[in-house]
């Protein structure tokens, strides 16, 4: 390539390259606009009792007829609205069928100490569950058949802060037969579980 090809073909680049250099000097208009302040959290499903693990009832030496009652109270503190079952996933003896067992809903006024129903007032539904200790045990083994309760009359939902008294009474039925003598129900619990809806 002779020397004056090279030199216009050096003149040319630049001109190009100065070219393009001279377009990005000239930009385009531009605007931004923004979404800050963007979060996901999670909420949650808490219940609990004032049970302090101490027994609802423990009954010895029962005659046909003896009865005895507890109340414990259920309080919802999770911030989603929940479902709450009850039931019991306890293997029950041989007395079972003998007891009859009924969960009444309802308030308590004051703050006595469990096991304790006094100022216990029944909600207007009447019991939850009328029947044999060990009828509950059969059809009431799991969340997906737990006895179903909300709070008060209207409610359709557990929300935070609700709370709920339960009644819980247990009779050796008054026709118990003479092979009931020496049987037992065996130690047993009552689960509260609560899924969000």
């Amino acid at each position: 390539m002779k020397r004056k090809e090279k030199l216009l073909l050096t003149f040319l680049l630049v001109g190009v390259l100065g070219g393009l250099a001279g377009l990005g000097v000239f930009g385009a208009f531009t605007s931004t606009t923004s979404n800050s302040n963007n979060s996901f959290a999670a909420g949650s499903v808490t219940i609990g009792d004032n049970d302090a693990n101490s027994a609802l009832y423990s009954v010895t030496n029962a005659k046909p007829g003896s009865t005895t009652s507890g109340c414990i109270k259920v309080t919802y503190t999770g911030t989603l609205a929940s479902d709450v079952h009850i039931y019991t996933t306890s293997t029950i003896g041989t007395l079972g069928p003998y007891v009859d067992l009924t969960i009444t809903p309802g308030t308590q006024t004051g703050s006595p100490a469990f096991p304790s129903c006094t100022g216990f007032t029944a909600d207007s539904g009447g019991a939850l569950y009328t029947g044999t200790l060990a009828n509950f045990a059969t059809t009431k083994n799991s969340y997906a058949n737990g006895a179903v309760d909300f709070p008060g009359t209207s409610a359709t939902s557990w929300a935070v802060n609700d709370a709920v008294v339960y009644q819980f009474t247990a009779t050796l039925q008054a026709g118990a037969p003479d092979t009931a003598q020496g049987l037992n129900t065996g130690s047993h619990a009552f689960t509260w579980e609560a899924r969000n809806q």
